[in-house]
This record gives C-alpha cells, sequence and structure tokens, in this order.
C-alpha cells in the first residue's frame, strides 16, 4: 500500500522527531514510507513481510509483547516502534497484538540510517527513546540488587560478554616456524584467511597476518623462500577461551591489532579471533563505535565522534549483565582517543624524539571509569633528554589533555595530567618520588600516591614500561610504607554507625546520603592495593589482583571472595545509581539508603561489614610494620 504524499507529509509536521527535519528530508522520507492495514488475520506475519524497519501507528491500536508475554507498550496514532532492532542490528523478537484494526507506516532499515546519519536531532530522539525503552523493559525483570538476570532474550543478551570460546568456531590453523613465506601465502589462501599461527612443539611462537606479507616481504622485496619466522609478529598478545569478547576487544583496542590468538586452558592455540568477528557479532554496537574513532582524520572530526559515547554508554550499560564491563569499554574509549591525539600531535610535530610511555593512572589504569571520571595520567620520559625534546614532550602532554578535555573527559581537579611538568618525569625522576613516597609517607602524600601505583601503558616503550613499574612494586613493598598506609585505610570510617545503622557521610542538606564510592568502592581498592602492594604485583585491575592473590599467605580465600563479593555489588549499585540520576543535578556517587529495597539495604550493610573487618585485618597484619 503507497499512502498519499500530501497525507504523510502532513503527518510527519505532527509527529516527532521527523517534525526536527528539514523540509527536503521529510520530502525524502515521504516518498520512501510504505503503509500496512493490519489486522488479527495478517498481524502474525507483519514482522516477517516488513523487517527491519521503523514502524509508525498511522490509526488503530496494538499492544507490543515480549516473546515471554510481558506488556511492553500499547501503541496508538504516532507512535513508533522497532527502532530497538535497527539501533542494535539484533531481529525483531516480540510480538504484535491487534486491539484495532489500523494503519502502519513503515520505513525501511536503510532509509532510517540515512536520516540517522543526516539528522544529529533525529538520532539523539531515537538513542532517548531506546533507553528509556530499555528500563521500561527492565523494571520488572531486574533481580534484588539490581542486577538484570540472565535471559535468552535479545533484549537483555549482550554479545560482548559472550565466552570468547563460543564464537571461535574455526579451529587455529598453524603453521612451524621453518615454513616458507611463500608457504604461508598459499595456506592463507587456501583457507581463505587473512592470519596463520606460527606454532613449534604445541607452543605460539607468532602470528603472520596478510599486512605482513604486505608490508615485511612485498614492499620490502623479500625472497618467498625466507622461513615465517624472519618476518612473523614474534610473542603477539593472545586472550584466553574462558575470557569474554570485551577483553578481547580491549586487548585489541589496547594493542591496535586486528587478530588475537585464542587460547585453550593449556596454553594451546585453539583458535584465531579478527576484527571481523568482533564486527559480526557487534553490528554497530561498540566495535564500530571504537573503529568511528580510530577512522577520525583530524581532532574537529574526534571530538564529534567522542560525543556519541555518554548516549551510548548509558545504552549499553542498561543492556549489560556485568557493572564492570562498562568501565573496561570505557577505559578503552579513552585509550583509543588517547592515541589518535598522540597520532594527531605526530602528524603535526614530527615522530617522538625518543622512547617514552604515556601512562594511565587511577580509574583508567585500572579500567573502571565512569562518565563522570576525569583525567588520571603522565608521561614516563627516557633518561638524559635535551631542552628539545622536553618541549616536545611538554607540548605533547598539552595537547592530549585539552584534546581529551574537549572530548568529554574532565580535566583532573589535582592536576594529575601529562600537562603538568610534574607528572612528565624520567624512569629515574619517576622512581626518585616514589622513593620519597614511600620513605616519608606523610598523610596527604600516602592518599596521593595510590593513585599512581594503579597504571597502565596506553602508548609507548613496553620495556621501559616494564621496567619502571617492576621497580616501582619493588619501592611499594616497603614494610614501613605499608604499616603507614594501612593505618590510613583503617581510619577511613565506614559509614555503618551504632547497632549496624546507617550513618550519612556528607554534610549540609545531603547529610543522610552515603557516598559509596570514597567509603564503598575506594576502600575495596585500597585494600586490595595494599595486599598487591606486599606480593610485588605489577597488575592494576582489582578484581585481577584478586584473582592473582588467591595464594596469599596474609589474604585467606574467605576474605579474598568477599572483597570481591563486596566490590562487584558496590560497583553494580552505583552505576544503577548514576543511571537513574542521568541528566539531573543528583550526586552520582552519594545514594540516599532508605530509597533502597530491604534486600538491598541489608547486601548494602553486608558489604560495609565486609569493609570493616578488613580494615581491622590489614590494621593487625600491616600497622603494626609501621
Amino acid at each position: 500500500m503507497q499512502p498519499e504524499f500530501g497525507d504523510i507529509i502532513r503527518f510527519l509536521l505532527d509527529c516527532p522527531p521527523f517534525d526536527q527535519l528539514d523540509g527536503e528530508q521529510r520530502q525524502w522520507i515521504a516518498g520512501q514510507i510504505k503503509a500496512a492495514y493490519v489486522n488479527e488475520h495478517n498481524v502474525d506475519r507483519f514482522f516477517k513481510d516488513y523487517s527491519p524497519a521503523l514502524y509508525i501507528v498511522r490509526s488503530g491500536g496494538f499492544d507490543l509483547f515480549t516473546p515471554e508475554g510481558q506488556l511492553i507498550e500499547r501503541l496508538e496514532s504516532h507512535d513508533l516502534f522497532g527502532f530497538p532492532s535497527l539501533l542494535s542490528g539484533r531481529d525483531v523478537v516480540n510480538r504484535l497484538e491487534v486491539i484495532e484494526d489500523g494503519i502502519i507506516y513503515i520505513i525501511a532499515g536503510a532509509d532510517f540510517d540515512k536520516l540517522r546519519q543526516h539528522s544529529r536531532a533525529f538520532e539523539r530522539y531515537f538513542i532517548r527513546a531506546h533507553e528509556q525503552r530499555l528500563l521500561t523493559e527492565t523494571q520488572h525483570q531486574r533481580r534484588p540488587g539490581g542486577a538484570v538476570p540472565n535471559a535468552t532474550s535479545p533484549s537483555y543478551a549482550d554479545s560482548l560478554q559472550l565466552p570468547i570460546a563460543e564464537v571461535v568456531k574455526r579451529a587455529a590453523v598453524c603453521l612451524p616456524s621453518t615454513a616458507t613465506i611463500q608457504q604461508a601465502a598459499q595456506t592463507m589462501r587456501e583457507e581463505k584467511i587473512s592470519s596463520v599461527m606460527i606454532v613449534d612443539d604445541g607452543r605460539l611462537l607468532g602470528i603472520v597476518t596478510d599486512r605482513d606479507l604486505r608490508n615485511r616481504v612485498v614492499a620490502q622485496g623479500l625472497d618467498y623462500g625466507i622461513h615465517v619466522n624472519a618476518i612473523m609478529t614474534q610473542a603477539p598478545t593472545t586472550v584466553g577461551s574462558h575470557q569474554r569478547l570485551l577483553d578481547a576487544l580491549t586487548l585489541m583496542t589496547q594493542e591496535n591489532v586486528h587478530h588475537i590468538p585464542v587460547l585453550d586452558a593449556d596454553d594451546q592455540p585453539l583458535g584465531m579471533l579478527t576484527n571481523t568477528d568482533l564486527m559480526r557479532q557487534q553490528k554497530s554496537e561498540p566495535v564500530m563505535l571504537i573503529s568511528a574513532l580510530n577512522k577520525a582524520a583530524d581532532l574537529a572530526s574526534l571530538v564529534s565522534e567522542a560525543s556519541h559515547i555518554p548516549d551510548y554508554m548509558h545504552s549499553f550499560a542498561l543492556r549489560v549483565n556485568d557493572a564492570g564491563a562498562v568501565g573496561r569499554l570505557l577505559a578503552s574509549l579513552t585509550d583509543t582517543m588517547t592515541r589518535k591525539l598522540i597520532d594527531f600531535y605526530e602528524q603535526q610535530h614530527g615522530v617522538a624524539p625518543a622512547s617514552y610511555v604515556w601512562l594511565a593512572f587511577g580509574s583508567q589504569g585500572r579500567e573502571d571509569q565512569t562518565l563522570s571520571s576525569d583525567q588520571d595520567n603522565g608521561l614516563l620520559l627516557a633518561n638524559d633528554l635535551n631542552e628539545q625534546q622536553l618541549e616536545w614532550f611538554a607540548g605533547l602532554g598539552d595537547y592530549v589533555c585539552e584534546g581529551l578535555a574537549a572530548c568529554g573527559v574532565p580535566k583532573c581537579p589535582g592536576n594529575i595530567m601529562a600537562s603538568n611538568p610534574d607528572c612528565r618525569r624520567t624512569r629515574e625522576g619517576w622512581l626518585e618520588r616514589f622513593t620519597t613516597w614511600t620513605e616519608s609517607p606523610t598523610p596527604k602524600a600516602l592518599m596521593y600516591c595510590q593513585i599512581f601505583f594503579d597504571s597502565r601503558n596506553v602508548r609507548g616503550n613496553k620495556r621501559l614500561y616494564q621496567s619502571y613499574r617492576e621497580a616501582v612494586a619493588k619501592l611499594g613493598r616497603s614494610e614501613f610504607f605499608l604499616g603507614n598506609l594501612a593505618r590510613l585505610q583503617s581510619n577511613v570510617q565506614v559509614p555503618l554507625g551504632l547497632f549496624n545503622r546507617f550513618r550519612g557521610t556528607e554534610s549540609g542538606k545531603d547529610s543522610d546520603l552515603i557516598d559509596i564510592k570514597r567509603y564503598g568502592l575506594a576502600l575495596v581498592n585500597d585494600i586490595v592495593r595494599l595486599y598487591s602492594l606486599h606480593a610485588g604485583l605489577t597488575e592494576p585491575r582489582t578484581l585481577t589482583r584478586l584473582a592473582l592473590l588467591q595464594d596469599s599467605k596474609l589474604l585467606n580465600r574467605k576474605d579474598n571472595q568477599a572483597l570481591g563479593e563486596a566490590w562487584q555489588f558496590l560497583t553494580q549499585l552505583r552505576l544503577q545509581h548514576q543511571l537513574a540520576v542521568w541528566g539531573t543535578d543528583h550526586p552520582k556517587n552519594a545514594l540516599d539508603p532508605d530509597e533502597l529495597s530491604t534486600l538491598v539495604r541489608r547486601q548494602l550493610k553486608t558489604a560495609f561489614s565486609i569493609l570493616k573487618d578488613c580494615q581491622q585485618g590489614v590494621g593487625m597484619k600491616f600497622g603494626r610494620l609501621g
């Protein structure tokens, strides 16, 4: 059925967000719209006949149900539906029932995408509508404590949470290190793959990709009879089959690689994960967002792409079961923007004049960022730089920090940024600073330096970073320092008072609120960091630190598990609170315990009790050492 053109123009003028299109855009889409008369006899075939698409109710009435039979929405004239599937790239799984026969306008998915590309207001309308739909769908599906239950419905499943083993369907294609370059190329052609693993005696030595053949062989004019070990990428970054797709996405983004070998539990090659695999799983999801950031040609286009992050992350946060995934993805996005800004600076000022490392500290270092997280970064420089070289790196620090601020990552109020000369140091300069902190640990220095013990290499010389990080870890094992750090943490007042009642942490009109970041999550991070420093660990992530501390003599398995569960609960609770106050001026980390359900209040008290017990533990184990 083809609707009358003038009638549909008049209808669209009264139907948001089409009223926000300009005249030319509205006339174009009016010419693309089809119409279907829907009644009880043909409704069961509606989605099969017209999908994927955006649907607009012109007349009549319909009920939209989930596959489980839960009513999502009563649809009447001017109501829109179908956009969640268009935005996520997933199949339509909901069911439509007719209340009153009527006409539904249909806009094909490709036409919907064109309008999104040409009208920012149009796109933002549907992003927000999608978020509201997700909120509606999840209100009655959340487990106590705010977590979304595992479900088979695509409304809840997020492919980033899939174990990598479920995605890698093809066995590893391997060659020995004695194979020739020509044999590698022939194997890749015959197997229709873009990379091959180089394996000797079951041990992965490296990989060869089509890019390696192009850049290291053809461009260099090498003999095709040379062994592949001469041109392979040695000791490549790998992931375990038990890890999730998000972990692979994070690593591939951090390392700027397009192929990553997957190893089984015995470190044997299982298969290869590629960008194409991630794109196939994610379609318009995080891979596309990161890809858009990576393709930005200049600062203006990077800032433009970054402006989509808040809306996307809000939508992403509503759909994932693992709150920690939000922090990891945000860190990946910040890493990507940082690397692009470094690239832009080098295009303008030439390549770096000496070895360096761009350091991520604090929440970015731990990969537990939120949208309210500010910058914590620095530069690790090679020794013996001259004034001209130091000036180059000073310019880099200023450019990247200003660029991140323009991309929506706020500047650090404490000035812990590479734009600050105090945060641009040589290896020896940083170690001198850590030595001062550990040997003369004033309360202010103790609070300040903990940020710097959580670090990652975002860009730069891996050997320089590893040497620096191992030396820092050695300094952090000082008994005198650990004792003072333990006493500082023991003095933090967990917000539980007499008779196990909550005690507000804020002042003024917010005196009943509890800051679960400062007096909850930060305390977990601090306690786990203390045990990690004692063990000499260099890993920055809290849950990974706990996994590495499983055999610690000081932290027993029961307390280890309790700290991990407290971190996960508090992370989830904080995320749910931030989603609830999204777009308001309410505190992002302080919540009112009276507004929580009885069960969640009980869980929060349990988490705080765990922290109090662990505070006493670090006081007894480390406090006496200072």
